[in-house]
């Protein structure tokens, strides 16, 4: 009796560590992914959404990592920062042109996307008027 009790004392051990063992071994990178808005009033001013970035296993994104090209202003959520906790940004751009964008996202268990997610936009960015 002692003898099935410590096998099934032991099963049970092994199934929980190679079920904790399997959580760390198994985690997949994070999807990076954004959209650009218009700010209506100002052309050279875009918010970047990349609260559709995800993770196959579930977990949390901790961090979005930016590229934006030279000389760009973050007008929100705080100064300059190329790693923020936050997936909106407003970002004001010096002059007209073509600007490519990147994205990295790092999940809460500290995995990065392993490819970013790039878009390409032309500024001004010119609101479209109505039609009468």
């Amino acid at each position: 009796m002692k003898n099935v009790r410590r096998i099934a004392v032991l099963a049970v051990l092994l199934g929980a560590l190679s079920l904790v063992a399997g959580c760390f071994l198994l985690n997949r990178p994070p999807t990076a992914s954004f959209v650009v808005h218009n700010v209506a009033d100002e052309p050279l001013v875009v918010d970047l959404d990349a609260s559709s970035s995800s993770d196959p296993d579930g977990d949390a994104i901790a961090a979005y990592m930016w590229t934006f090209g030279d000389d760009v202003e973050i007008l929100t959520p705080l100064a300059y920062s190329k790693l923020v906790t936050v997936p909106i940004l407003r970002v004001r751009y010096p002059v007209e042109g073509e600007y490519t964008i990147q994205l990295f996202v790092r999940d809460e268990r500290g995995l990065t996307s392993e490819a970013g997610f790039s878009r390409t936009i032309l500024l001004p960015n010119l609101p479209v008027e109505p039609n009468p």
